[in-house]
């Protein structure tokens, strides 16, 4: 007989506005940029945080998600990637399976376990550090 496998996402006690209270399981990552901002680059969009280094960019299909439908993007700055040798690009197809955030020092850290089918393990996770982040939604 087959084992079931369970995914919980650990949700914070005081979750910040930009978060997913719901829930992303079984959205799927169809898109994954990264941007190195200029040292200067404040000083020609006045609408930027001064401190903003870098951006990774989540973009997010989540019609078939089992709560949180609405995401489309997710946008962390300032992120340090902590996975080791994990990369996002050049996978065809990434499910979202549970996550979980937690603030350390003023920082945010999620960790996302994830699934691409095409790929030996199916299952990883993706962990991050970033100071904020912007979520678009429907």
């Amino acid at each position: 007989m087959a084992k079931a496998r369970t995914f919980q996402t650990e949700y914070p006690e005081n979750p910040p506005d930009w978060y997913w209270e719901s829930g992303l399981h079984d959205a799927c990552i169809i898109g994954v940029e990264t941007y190195e901002f200029p040292f200067d680059y404040n000083k020609y969009a006045a609408q930027k945080n001064q401190y903003d280094q870098n951006m990774l960019l989540l973009k997010i299909d989540a019609k078939g998600a089992m709560f949180d439908f609405r995401v489309k993007e997710i946008r962390f700055f300032n992120c340090k990637i902590l996975s080791e040798s994990m990369e996002l690009t050049g996978r065809k197809k990434i499910w979202w399976l549970a996550d979980k955030l937690t603030e350390v020092n003023g920082r945010y850290e999620l960790d996302i376990l994830l699934e691409d089918v095409d790929s030996y393990p199916e299952q990883f996770h993706f962990k991050l550090r970033f100071d904020r982040a912007e979520v678009d939604r429907k």
